[in-house]
């Protein structure tokens, strides 16, 4: 049964409390009524969802006719009083002073005052007049930009950035998201990411950052496994028929050999300063390594929480993959823009483990990164000592059955905007990917009260919480705000 059917459509079942239950609106008024209405109808229209999309229609109408009878008869009220308020405001002397801005109750040194409200011939409250504007915020006006360096931490990496508008926005009663163009230069498979390597037979096999197709994938492992004496033995396949892909052990001299796909030592002591060996290379998750990607689905080691096969050698003792390959690359984007205003909304939720632990994010993942060189250098301190030895300490009592935490959990972020689904990124390469319009009304931020925007600090991350690396490609976006103006 669809939605359509398990929903009552008939707007005659609904009163006005029901309807602005489902709007989300405490204090309507024609303008927030008609705004959240819309973006419904719209979201509605999109998903070819008719029904619905005829009672939101509905449901506006009815509010708007129940606010306009409301006011008529504030209206009449208002004229009814129209003399009294007159002979009150002629006695003051206030009346038709054109030069009054404010009216100050508490005398002259005083600094509490109360503007006079604006109103209407009939008398009644003037309805606000509202504003709008488009903000247009582009990483490459961003104010570092040099010198280049693809540490996510960094102040010239080109996915978060802070940034001041040319003229404040005083009243802003909402903004929604309207367009964005992001260049399609990321990379499914990075060494930051910590999915493209595994070790064979005690040797790293790492390829080259990129993007493939299953086949180009198993085409370059292959090719960096022949070309050490110690990894030749292996040969990878793919069968487009079944979309598996099979690992087979060549050596028949060998009785076994280890492929390692994931090293719990490993899950926090990357860096990137020190030669072509293990302790370079990181690993975020189980469900973040080359071999998760390939496919295989293995089950940690209840002692040492490394996840690995073991291949006999011959065709014959080949093992294939639990599940079809995965080269797809993130599957969307999280966009997060921080106004350092009260807002309504309340960030981005996902799910996490059931189990409590404690673990380190990656935001203070990548923090360690410098440190962990400086401490081959031998120049910590007994406190930053302190701090990585509590890190590493942090991470090696975990959740899972085996005892290790290593699985990457959900990204999430209090000030998240939009989620950005990422569609047909494979066949839009090597061209951005852009979308604008009517389908992005969705993605709005509505505010407690009228609000100063001025200050705005912007983030583009993956599914799995790292910043995105454009390679320094510089992306857009644009927002449309709503500014009130009495």
């Amino acid at each position: 049964m669809s939605d359509d059917n398990e929903i009552d459509t008939d707007i005659e079942n609904y009163t006005i409390e029901d309807i602005l239950s489902i709007f989300n609106i405490i204090d309507p008024n024609e303008f927030n009524v008609t705004d959240v209405a819309n973006t419904l109808i719209a979201k509605m229209k999109t998903d070819e969802k008719p029904d619905l999309e005829r009672f939101f229609g509905e449901a506006r109408d009815k509010v708007l006719d129940y606010i306009q009878n409301i006011e008529e008869e504030d209206n009449v009220t208002t004229n009814d009083n129209m003399e009294s308020i007159k002979e009150i405001w002629d006695k003051t002397g206030l009346q038709n002073d054109s030069n009054l801005d404010s009216v100050n109750y508490y005398g002259e040194g005083s600094h509490v005052v109360i503007e006079p409200q604006q109103r209407t011939s009939s008398g009644g409250p003037a309805a606000p007049m509202i504003a709008t504007h488009i903000v247009n915020i582009d990483s490459q006006y961003r104010s570092n930009i040099l010198p280049y360096n693809d540490n996510p931490l960094s102040n010239t990496y080109n996915t978060s950035f802070t940034f001041n508008l040319t003229n404040p926005i005083t009243k802003a009663t909402s903004l929604r998201l309207y367009s964005y163009q992001i260049p399609t230069s990321w990379y499914a498979f990075n060494a930051r990411s910590g999915n493209t390597f595994f070790m064979y037979n005690g040797v790293i096999i790492n390829i080259p950052d990129g993007n493939y197709t299953p086949s180009e994938l198993v085409s370059a492992i292959n090719t960096i496994a022949q070309s050490n004496i110690a990894t030749q033995s292996l040969l990878i396949s793919y069968n487009a028929g079944t979309n598996r892909i099979s690992f087979i052990n060549n050596d028949t001299l060998s009785l076994s050999i280890t492929v390692i796909f994931f090293i719990q030592s490993n899950v926090v002591n990357f860096n990137n300063c020190g030669s072509f060996v293990l302790s370079k290379f990181q690993t975020l998750g189980i469900n973040t390594t080359l071999g998760w990607l390939l496919g295989f689905r293995t089950d940690a080691d209840a002692t040492t929480g490394d996840v690995a096969i073991t291949l006999f050698p011959g065709e014959a003792n080949k093992i294939t993959a639990n599940v079809p390959p995965d080269t797809y690359g993130p599957k969307y984007f999280v966009l997060s823009v921080e106004d350092y205003g009260p807002r309504l909304s309340s960030g981005l939720y996902n799910i996490t483990s059931t189990k409590n632990y404690s673990a380190v994010s990656i935001t203070d993942f990548y923090k360690t990164t410098r440190v962990a060189c400086r401490l081959r250098e031998g120049s910590l301190t007994q406190a930053e000592q302190y701090t990585i030895d509590a890190i590493t300490d942090s991470s090696s009592v975990n959740n899972l059955i085996t005892g290790f935490n290593n699985k990457l959990s959900g990204p999430n972020s209090g000030s998240a905007f939009a989620i950005i689904p990422l569609r047909d990124i494979k066949n839009i390469r090597p061209d951005p990917y852009v979308q604008f319009g009517a389908d992005l009304a969705v993605h709005k931020r509505n505010y407690v009260a009228p609000t100063i925007l001025q200050r705005f600090s912007v983030r583009l991350t993956d599914d799995k919480g790292n910043l995105v690396n454009l390679y320094d490609n510089d992306w857009s976006f644009s927002m449309i705000v709503e500014e009130r103006l009495n």
